[in-house]
Parts: structure tokens; sequence; C-alpha cells
């Protein structure tokens, strides 16, 4: 039996299964295959989809429900999670969501062990402009003084965190990646089935896109981008409000989409299909995916990932910078971020391909991500860093 190398934790405010949660799963996944005992402190259980923490209870984790992650900036959260950090021998605090990284920064100083920052994507602090700039001030501080190592997912996202005052020399970029498995294959009484599901007619190019409905995916743009478009175009949407801080602002998005909807005309090209747990079908039944965030962390977002893996030729934007080792229009199709003409010359282009051509964007995408994206492999790199730091003290 290996020794134990000691205990780690890892704050998460919200253990839902969308991307910084997969990303802490993996993460945790290979911290323990290294030895590693490990305490995951929580936020709420999403009322709507699912969530990490049976995966995270399988490998052993300690999992600990905090429900002051929804206050990050009550005192006693520090206090308590510094106090549980000293009293089960923590040697370093991981914080993952945006929410909670602060927190978890503070503890690490407060029980004097390493602060390590999986920082997933670009910052956005909500709230009126003299809030939201407190919050900036606030979380920059904290950052600045007290990151041992942050490890971020795109250039991008670094150069966010050295301008918030972090060095250099305390800043690491690793992509996420995913678990490669061989994509669904479907009959074809099943693909048929799961089309017309979707909403798709028998000629329609089936576009898929997946993820929570928030100003962030930018599902408004899509909507935007399919107005005017000469194609014959479906989209299905896969997604739910779903976020517990900020429940009412997703929510009103969400509903905003559907008169977006009616506005323009678009009832029988867009398909909701909430939250669901088939993805992996849903992506061997369609055409082609698009995603069109106005931010993310790393530049191949895990749900376009997630897709290429499928062979699904995409069409995504350029928020976080051009992938590295990525090539257009072999492996997709990229387009500027948060501008509805971009996306729809982008889908049209796509759309204007052959099936054949079509076909070979996707086994390009799927074999960029086997080379280059395998989650097993960026799991391992994520440990020794966090290995390096507690070497070094």
């Amino acid at each position: 039996m290996t020794a134990s190398a000691g205990r780690l934790f890892m704050t998460l405010r919200l253990p839902d299964r969308t991307g910084a949660a997969k990303m802490a799963l993996e993460f945790a996944r290979a911290l323990r295959a290294d030895g590693f005992e490990l305490t995951l402190v929580h936020g709420a259980v999403p009322r709507q989809g699912p969530s990490i923490l049976p995966d995270v209870a399988a490998l052993g984790v300690r999992t600990v429900l905090e429900p002051r992650l929804e206050r990050p900036w009550d005192p006693r959260l520090v206090r308590g999670l510094a106090d549980r950090v000293g009293r089960d021998g923590g040697r370093c605090v991981i914080g993952v969501n945006q929410r909670d990284r602060a927190p978890a920064l503070l503890a690490a100083a407060r029980a004097g062990v390493p602060g390590v920052l999986m920082v997933q994507n670009q910052h956005h602090f909500w709230g009126p402009r003299p809030l939201a700039a407190l919050k900036r001030r606030s979380y920059r501080a904290v950052v600045a003084r007290s990151t041992t190592l942050a490890v971020c997912t795109s250039a991008v996202v670094r150069d966010e965190m050295t301008a918030f005052g972090v060095p250099p020399e305390r800043t690491v970029v690793l992509p996420n990646g995913i678990s490669v498995t061989p994509p669904v294959e479907l009959t074809g009484d099943e693909r048929a089935r799961l089309r017309a599901e979707m909403g798709a007619g028998e000629r329609d190019l089936l576009l898929l896109n997946v993820g929570r409905l928030d100003p962030q995916k930018g599902q408004d743009v899509l909507l935007a981008a399919l107005d005017g478009l000469d194609a014959p175009v479906h989209l299905a949407l896969v997604g739910s409000a779903g976020d517990s801080v900020a429940a009412r602002r997703t929510a009103d998005y969400a509903g905003s989409l559907r008169r977006q909807v009616r506005d323009l005309g678009l009832d029988r090209t867009v398909t909701f299909l909430g939250w669901r747990d088939d993805v992996a079908r849903l992506l061997a039944a369609a055409d082609g995916y698009v995603h069109t965030a106005r931010w993310e962390g790393p530049a191949l977002p895990l749900a376009v990932m997630e897709a290429m893996a499928a062979g699904c030729p995409t069409v995504f934007t350029d928020c976080s910078g051009r992938p590295p080792v990525f090539e257009e229009p072999r492996d997709g199709l990229l387009a500027r971020t948060g501008d509805p003409a971009s996306v729809r010359q982008r889908i049209a282009e796509l759309a204007a391909l052959p099936p054949a051509d079509r076909a070979a964007m996707g086994a390009a995408g799927a074999a960029l991500i086997r080379a280059h994206y395998r989650v097993e492999d960026l799991g391992r790199t994520f440990s020794r860093l966090v290995r390096g730091v507690l070497d070094a003290g």
C-alpha cells in the first residue's frame, strides 16, 4: 500500500457538473492516485442538474458541506476553514471557483500552508459598478499577497493573474482536458429518434450547444446569429439556469432567450432541451457543435473539447485566444467573440461544406484532443505542480 502523501484541502463553491467542477473532480482523481488524502469543502448541491459529489466520494475523498461559501465575505468562513485545515493536518488549500478562491487563500495563510488556485475562467465581478469595483479590489489584494501558485487554463487567464499582482513566477499555464472515450455509435433508428427529439427536420443541419443558460455562455449571441442565416439549420440548446448564487440573473436570462426566439421568429429553428445526461448521444446525432461564450478560461472550453472528441465539427468564439496547436479550418472554425455576424458567417461556412468535409473536420478535431488534451496526462502534471509547491515549503 502506498504511504499517504498527506492531506490536501480543496474548496468548491458550486459542486455541479460544469467545467470547473469537472476539472476539480479529475484533478482530485489524479491527486488521490498520487497518494494524497483529500478533503473537498463545498457549497450547496445544485437543485437542477447532477453533481460531482458522488464521483468525488467514490474516490475516497472526504466531503464537507460549508454553506458559508455562498457568503465568502463572512469572517467565520476563513476562520472555520483554517481551523479545520490545522486540526486535520492539511498541507495545502486549493481554491477552485472564483467566489471561493480568496477565502481559500486567506484560510491557507491563517493555517500557515501554501495556497494554490485552479484559475479556470476569466474573471468577472457582478453587481452595480461600485460594488463590482470593490469586489475586484478586494480580490486583487488577496491573490497578489497570498497566492503560492496559480494554475491558469490559458495565457489570457495568466495575464489576468499577473495584472492582479501575482508574480509571474507564481503562475503556470495548464489547459483543461477530458477523458477521451470512443465516440458513441448510434443505429439509424436511434439517430433519427434523437434528431426528432431535438426538433431537427430530415434535411436540417443539426447544431448542438451545451452549457448553463448564462450571459457568460452567450446563447443570445448565437440566437442573433441565426437571424437571417440562409441555411437549413436547427439549433438544440442543452442546459438550464442553475447557479445558486446568481439564480435570479440566470433565470431572467433564460427567460430572455425564450423571448428572443419568439421575437426573431425562430420557434421552429431552436429547441430548448433543458439539462440532459446523455450529451454524448446527442453529439452523435448532431451534425455540428457551436459555442458562443463571451468569456471562458481555456482557449478550448470543456464543452468544445467534448464535442471535438466526439468527432463533431465545431464553431466557437475566440474569447480566450486561439488554442495552441489548433489549425483553422482543419480542426474547427473560430468566430469573433460577441459578434453575431461573425458567428453567422462561420455557421454558414460549416453548412456549406460537403458532408465528407465536415466529417474530416470532426476527425481532425478528435485527433487534436487525443494528442494534446487527455485529462489523465494533465492531472498528473497538476499533481506534480502541487508536490513542487509542498517540496518548496
